[in-house]
């Protein structure tokens, strides 16, 4: 029988297949996942801890509207979340992006053109994408937790910075 190429290595033997997480291993719970479940929201990584999966385990089956109205919630509850984290995924790519190319800048002003001035723009450049990114993250951050109706603003004044 023969096996995807994928799988063989130059010796002809089989490559192990990726390492699943153990049942030992649960996800870690952030900050933000943490203010959700205070709402009564829930997060994929909240859905997987013990708690809530042994609550599903003992509910009793729903009726197929029931079921229906629960998983059309659960998919609104999903889309946002994923659309959280595209927003955290595109943010990332674009900041290192453009850390990528300033740091080549820095390299041809400090090394080959030694011109002080164009290090302080790029020096200057690098500080405003990291602002940008953090009011990226801080816009990502504030739709979702206005998704579930949690005020952001009394959460940093209380010093839970999400």
């Amino acid at each position: 029988m023969s096996q995807p190429s994928g799988l063989r290595g130059n010796s002809g033997s089989r490559a192990l297949p990726p390492s699943m997480p153990t049942s030992s291993e649960t996800p870690s719970i952030n900050n933000l996942d943490h203010q959700i479940g205070l709402q009564n929201g829930s997060t994929s990584i909240l859905e997987l801890s013990r708690q809530r999966l042994q609550l599903a385990k003992q509910a009793p089956p729903l009726n197929l509207s029931a079921r229906v109205e629960e998983l059309t919630r659960e998919l609104g509850h999903q889309r946002q979340e994923i659309q959280f984290y595209r927003q955290a995924f595109e943010n990332l790519q674009r900041f290192r992006e453009t850390v990528y190319d300033l740091s080549q800048q820095l390299f041809l002003a400090h090394y080959l053109d030694h011109d002080v001035g164009r290090l302080d723009d790029v020096i200057a450049q690098l500080r405003n994408a990291l602002e940008d990114s953090k009011r990226r993250e801080f816009k990502a951050k504030r739709d979702w937790m206005e998704f579930w109706g949690i005020d952001h603003i009394a959460q940093e004044l209380r010093g839970n910075v999400v």
